[in-house]
């Protein structure tokens, strides 16, 4: 859980509407959300041809360069 908004830090959240993410991976590593820009997920496409964003950053999955994040929670 994380002790400043008491969610689970194995769980995405969003803040800022739709703006900035919690990257899961991140945030069970630092104790506390770790939240990036949207854009840095990357998307994929689902079987029923929907696209959805990434649940993991990019760095977590290892195809991109590591990145500051933006804000903890």
């Amino acid at each position: 859980m994380c002790p400043s908004c008491g969610e689970r830090l194995n769980k995405a959240v969003y803040r800022g509407g739709f703006e900035l993410k919690s990257c899961p991976n991140c945030s069970q590593r630092a104790g506390r959300h770790v939240y990036y820009a949207q854009e840095l997920f990357g998307q994929r496409r689902m079987a029923d041809g929907s696209v959805i964003v990434q649940s993991w950053c990019g760095p977590c999955r290892g195809n991109k360069p590591p990145v500051a994040y933006v804000t903890t929670c």
